[in-house]
């Protein structure tokens, strides 16, 4: 078995809460997990073997000696709806103060 270290993963919170309350009401069972992170290892376990049997012939992916830079694909476009909002807030914060809120220069103007 390989050693073990600590990861820190972003997940939904009600995710995280299911998963609490599926191994705390399951853990006496015969396919039960004593703890969140053996849940969370056969479950990881299980889909990266999907993922190389079905995508690299059943043998592990060459090793990632850097992640890439710069957010994931939900990252970006969780950035991109907060903006939206932000900007949907301001201009509905102008329309009711008829003031308009600081001005950002933009490049080349």
């Amino acid at each position: 078995m390989d050693s073990m270290t600590n990861r820190s993963f972003y997940m939904p919170r009600g995710l995280i809460a299911r998963m609490t309350s599926a191994q705390t009401h399951t853990r006496l069972k015969p396919d039960g997990y004593d703890n969140l992170s053996e849940l969370v290892r056969a479950v990881a376990e299980k889909e990266v073997v999907r993922l190389e049997e079905k995508y690299n012939g059943g043998r592990p992916f060459p090793k990632v000696e850097r992640l890439p830079s710069g957010p994931s694909r939900a990252g970006a476009l969780r950035g991109a709806e907060l903006r939206a909002l932000n900007r949907q807030a301001q201009a509905q914060a102008e329309g009711q103060t008829g003031e308009k809120g600081p001005q950002k220069r933009r490049k080349g103007a």
